[in-house]
């Protein structure tokens, strides 16, 4: 087990890694929401590791691991950012920064590095080898080849949540988490299936129970697709109620 401190300026996104973090047995013993506070609050609880957003207002995440790291040079600091801010993360690498997640945030990614990072013996060699590789890979290419669970977007009064075929359970229960922030006064919530033909029935049943619970908060709730198999697929399923109810093909 080990003691981690979470520094991020959404309190929604500190509480969703928080809950991650604890149900992978570990312990959450401080938060920080700035890049300052961050460094005084690593002085008094010296944690084992600390999960860093790179960008918050003030003191950025890049430059509060500079700071830790001048500090203390075995500081264990996992950066999150998201795929098009590659460039901030391989600043935050070359800072000092052991290792990096890509948002969405889900149980599988957090597991996986945490895992390396608590156990590794840092290696300079191979950091530096991780970072050379970063630069190196073509752009267009890490974005192609990623592709989140699902995706939120919000334009006014519009809040867009696409969802893509690799979703799973666990970042079903994340995107629950995460919609939260969004659901306000006045919203309307449209679930963009693109052209997927499957996802795992118990995840869709996980879907349909989130579209229940926006339903209630938001003024309206749509959901679009582009694949007929799929769209069969739903209205033949009579569990999946609140998705048949809204659920157009296009």
């Amino acid at each position: 087990m080990a003691d981690i401190l979470i520094v991020d300026d959404s309190a929604v996104a500190r509480a969703k890694l928080k809950k991650i973090i604890t149900s992978l047995g570990h312990k959450v013993v401080g938060e920080a929401e700035t890049g300052a506070k961050a460094y005084v609050e690593y002085i008094r609880l010296r944690p084992d590791v600390v999960t860093m957003d790179l960008t918050m207002e003030g003191m950025s995440g890049a430059e509060a691991t500079s700071k830790i790291v001048a500090t203390f040079t075995d500081a264990k600091i996992i950066v999150i950012s998201a795929m098009e801010e590659r460039g901030v993360i391989i600043d935050a690498l070359e800072r000092g920064a052991r290792h990096f997640l890509i948002k969405p945030i889900t149980q599988e990614k957090v597991s996986a590095v945490l895992n390396n990072v608590i156990e590794q013996n840092h290696d300079i060699k191979k950091h530096r080898e991780m970072v050379q590789k970063l630069k190196r890979e073509d752009t267009d290419h890490l974005v192609r080849d990623f592709k989140p669970p699902y995706r939120i977007g919000c334009d006014g009064k519009l809040v867009v949540v696409n969802i893509n075929a690799n979703i799973t359970k666990n970042s079903c229960k994340t995107l629950v988490t995460e919609i939260e922030e969004y659901l306000q006064d006045g919203v309307m919530v449209l679930f963009e299936f693109g052209n997927i033909s499957n996802i795992n029935e118990l995840v869709l049943k996980d879907i349909d129970g989130l579209m229940s619970n926006v339903y209630a908060r938001a003024s309206a709730v749509k959901a679009i697709c582009r694949n007929m198999k799929f769209f069969d697929k739903i209205q033949s399923n009579q569990s999946l109620y609140n998705i048949q109810s809204v659920l157009k093909q296009i």
